[in-house]
């Protein structure tokens, strides 16, 4: 039997130990999976580049896993499903799926510029479909940097999963969201995790 594998991408000036992410690690861990869950490198600017040439040098066999990312790795994780080398993946979690800066930017919270290398001038749906068995969105309902109808769209679009987190925030480690079971619990009766 094939071993079973996962990998966490988390966001900008993250890490993969915060906020739910070790939870969701030690969850698919007790279902048997081999979970990567890597430190971005130069996270506090992401770029796409940077990020793929990473994970391509990773070692990491990337066929059939289960693919979850947050907020600017919800982006990595659209990004390598149209990369030509990525391989088919079983499922792709997108939690606070970050497609465009227009809510970012009016908040001027973050540097001009500092996204100019994370997105592709498009996400097609059609591509991203035939990449992966099975599409989760994940969105805070209040999410203030990450647009919930965005999300939404592009989740109806690649006949995905939506679970809307009620007062979720951007589920970061800033929204005290440790644990994420509405995700788990959809993956599971999906028969992705068994």
């Amino acid at each position: 039997m094939q071993q079973k594998r996962a990998v966490l991408l988390h966001g900008t000036s993250g890490d993969p130990s915060h906020g739910w992410q070790p939870w969701l690690k030690r969850q698919l861990e007790e279902r048997g999976y081999d979970v990567f869950a890597p430190v971005l490198p130069n996270n506090d600017h992401p770029d796409r580049d940077t990020y793929e040439a990473f994970l391509c040098e990773s070692g990491w066999d990337f066929s059939d896993n289960i693919i979850v990312g947050h907020s600017s790795g919800a982006t990595t994780a659209l990004n390598l499903l149209l990369a030509d080398w990525f391989p088919k993946a079983s499922a792709v979690v997108l939690v606070g799926t970050f497609l465009n800066e227009k809510l970012t930017k009016p908040l001027g919270e973050f540097p001009d510029g500092l996204f100019d290398g994370l997105f592709l001038d498009s996400y097609d749906p059609k591509q991203l479909a035939q990449k992966a068995r099975a599409f989760y969105f994940v969105h805070g309902s209040d999410d203030p940097y990450c647009d919930i109808d965005d999300a939404k769209q592009l989740c109806e679009q690649v006949g995905g999963t939506f679970i809307e987190i009620t007062g979720g925030h951007h589920l970061g480690g800033a929204s005290g969201i440790t644990e994420l079971p509405q995700l788990i619990t959809a993956l599971d009766a999906d028969g992705i995790t068994s």
